[in-house]
């Protein structure tokens, strides 16, 4: 019988991140509509939208992570697959559906017409009921198609190339999706929409996959070697940054001089900026836990704890929010948007820390990995 893999108490730390930057990009996208291209401020809030857009590729860098250091050392038979789509079922599909539901019913004044029901189901099935749950269309795909990469792992080459082939499928996509899907007409419109799929961040998730089955090793070797783990964090560090500079700079280009980047170009910059973030947040993850009861960190920790709580919950406050009107004056207006960010964090932290720590029936709204586990510990 396999035995369970350890805790990783950083990937916690990871999700709170994430999520943090989630709530960045939709808190600040009405400040890019509000401000002129030629406001001196409109730079800064092009940095803090866009800095802020590995939110969804770190967060599948996570599941790509955590399924396979869960999953890749246990037999693939009847009940392992079974227990895995049961969790799955549990803890992302049913929360899916129900807050799908209100959303939609939210979009409607809760007054949804009569043809709602075909509609719904429509939606749900395409993760359109709400903007940001688009998301969790693309987790539903990669967990259909996880037992399939498990099956694969099982070729040791697989096992120790598994990174590039995932970033070589991805970048085919992306030219064949240049080359030939845009110009078809009468397809179904999800093969449209080239980030509600999967194969969209294949790169990030299979990277994801080849650190999970050599981690405890990597951990190993860097450990005997502090000078060379010192030297590839910061190296890290320094691409993650200068990535997200440039990715950023092209945005700002193309969005106030029209001056847009060539599609390959921006591909790869993005990919790599995607990349190097999910790495470099991980390994501040990593090194917050040196100080486990600081402030900041137990901070990190509940966020991330109730990371699917805010993320689900956190577009219905900016929804009332925004009925209250943008003030004039440089001043109001900024203050505006830093409260519309704490609004929607603070709010709907709050609502998931509430339900799950008084509410047994928290798990149908969040999932039952969302609830706080038993402390644990990892040594570095």
């Amino acid at each position: 019988m396999t035995e369970p893999r350890r805790y990783i108490p950083e990937i916690n730390l990871l999700r709170a991140m994430a999520i943090l930057a989630v709530v960045m990009i939709h808190s600040t996208s009405n400040a890019l509509i509000q401000l002129q291209t030629s406001s001196s401020f409109y730079g800064l809030y092009v940095f803090l939208h866009e800095f802020a857009v590995f939110a969804v590729p770190a967060f599948i860098f996570i599941s790509g992570f955590v399924l396979t250091y869960n999953y890749v050392g246990k037999p693939l038979n009847g009940g392992t697959l079974s227990t895995f789509y049961r969790k799955r079922i549990w803890n992302a599909v049913l929360p899916y559906v129900i807050f799908s539901l209100f959303y939609i019913l939210l979009k409607t004044k809760f007054s949804p017409p009569a043809d709602s029901a075909t509609k719904f189901l429509g939606q749900v099935l395409n993760g359109q009921a709400y903007g940001h749950l688009y998301f969790m269309f693309v987790i539903i795909q990669y967990y259909i198609l996880f037992p399939v990469l498990l099956l694969a792992l099982r070729s040791g080459w697989v096992r120790r190339h598994i990174w590039w082939i995932g970033i070589v499928l991805q970048f085919a996509y992306f030219y064949l999706n240049r080359e030939y899907i845009v110009h078809q007409t009468g397809w179904p419109n999800v093969l449209h929409r080239t980030g509600s799929l999967f194969i969209s961040y294949f790169g990030v998730f299979t990277v994801a996959m080849w650190l999970a089955i050599h981690y405890d090793r990597i951990l190993a070797w860097f450990a005997d070697r502090p000078a060379v783990r010192r030297l590839s964090v910061l190296l890290t560090y320094a691409l993650w940054l200068l990535s997200g500079v440039w990715y950023v700079y092209l945005r700002y280009q193309g969005m106030v001089n029209k001056d847009w980047a060539d599609g390959q170009v921006f591909a790869y910059s993005q990919f790599v900026f995607n990349l190097a973030s999910a790495i470099s947040l991980f390994l501040l993850s990593n090194a917050l836990l040196r100080r486990p009861k600081a402030v900041w960190t137990r901070m990190l920790g509940n966020i991330g704890i109730c990371s699917f709580g805010i993320y689900l919950i956190h577009p219905a406050v900016l929804y009332y929010y925004r009925d209250i009107p943008v003030p004039g004056g440089s001043l109001p207006f900024h203050i505006y948007y830093a409260c519309e960010f704490l609004s929607a964090l603070l709010v709907a932290w709050g609502i998931t820390w509430a339900i799950q720590r008084n509410f047994r029936w928290s798990w149908i709204l969040f999932g039952t990995s969302s609830a706080p586990k038993k402390k644990a510990t990892a040594s570095r």
